[in-house]
């Protein structure tokens, strides 16, 4: 089987899609760890994320003994659904509101600014410089992103587009403390990183992860 030349628009669903499937995972399991190591590493009882089963059953025990995030795999297993999960939406990381009630990152930081469907964030980054909520905004500014591949209807992506959604990525990564390089990487990549096998392997997983979305 051979493709068909890609048009412009092709190659950047694609490689808006390798960045979405490959690096935004990467970036979430770096800021789930980080998120961890911090809040719970230094406790009495605890210990910093070192993947093992003690460690995800800890994370399993802060979640009230019942989650959506498969801590029976390695977290290196974790799609971006579960680690948006066991971040933004974690009992684990929740912190008191303005009453005193536990609140999930995402009802504390990210409800309250009621992003419009298909709209994102304007900023990632607080503006009192709390780092809780910029955390908060900046992994849910990539699950914006990510959930735009998955309603996608089809499979181009016009140059403006394309290079907006590589910058909100890269704001987020900054913010969450992560190398931005990988995204410059695969924004620069040709129609000849992109052979049958490799397309096949993006659009199967693809289909995997608009299933994970919808679940």
């Amino acid at each position: 089987m051979t493709l068909q030349p890609f048009q412009d628009k092709q190659l950047n669903y694609f490689k808006f899609a390798s960045i979405v499937l490959n690096e935004f995972p990467k970036a979430l399991r770096h800021t789930f760890r980080s998120m961890w190591d911090n809040t719970f590493g230094h406790l009495p009882g605890f210990q910093p994320w070192d993947d093992s089963i003690v460690v995800r059953n800890l994370f399993l025990t802060t979640e009230g003994g019942t989650t959506k995030v498969p801590t029976n795999l390695s977290y290196e297993e974790w799609d971006c659904t579960a680690l948006f999960q066991a971040t933004i939406y974690a009992q684990s990381f929740a912190l008191p509101d303005s009453k005193g009630h536990l609140q999930t990152l995402s009802n504390l930081y990210v409800k309250p600014h009621k992003v419009a469907h298909g709209k994102f964030h304007a900023a990632v980054v607080s503006p009192s410089g709390n780092r809780a909520e910029t955390f908060a905004l900046a992994i849910d500014q990539l699950r914006l992103l990510r959930n735009t591949i998955c309603h996608s209807t089809n499979s181009k992506i016009d140059k403006p587009k394309f290079d907006q959604f590589v910058q909100l990525s890269k704001e987020a990564f900054k913010a969450l403390g992560v190398q931005t390089d990988p995204l410059d990487a695969i924004g620069s990549l040709t129609e000849t990183d992109f052979p049958t096998q490799k397309v096949l392997k993006l659009q199967q997983a693809l289909k995997e992860e608009a299933r994970a979305y919808q679940k």
